[in-house]
């Protein structure tokens, strides 16, 4: 009696993690309440100078030629480049910098994805 105790014990405990992975996922009721944001478009490239910039909150303030100023949102993978050799970050960027930046626009804010640092 007492080996049919453990062995259905056993039993059991092996298939409570089977039932729980047999479970049904997650209504998909529940998340389509939230809009989700519109896809990533390409929104070009945006020229000029740099006015500022704000480490903390990764925005670039750009004083351009041809749309005025704009900020510009940074995220992890935007990319810095140069033509100096090294790897280079978003603090190479700073007030007065000469860039020509290639942006998208998603959810209504431009977003870098390349900053490219032009020589003066």
């Amino acid at each position: 009696m007492a080996r049919l105790v453990v062995a259905g014990t056993i039993l059991g405990l092996l298939l409570i993690p089977a039932a729980t992975l047999a479970a049904p996922p997650p209504s998909p009721i529940a998340s389509a309440t939230v809009p989700a944001p519109g896809p990533a478009r390409d929104g070009g490239v945006l020229e000029g100078r740099v006015a500022s910039v704000d480490y903390q909150r990764g925005i670039v303030t750009v004083d351009s030629t041809t749309q005025g100023r704009v900020e510009v949102a940074t995220m992890p993978t935007t990319s810095v480049q140069s033509d100096d050799p090294g790897y280079h970050t978003l603090s190479d960027v700073s007030k007065g910098s000469k860039v020509r930046i290639f942006i998208s626009k998603t959810a209504g804010k431009i977003v870098a994805q390349i900053i490219r640092l032009v020589k003066h």
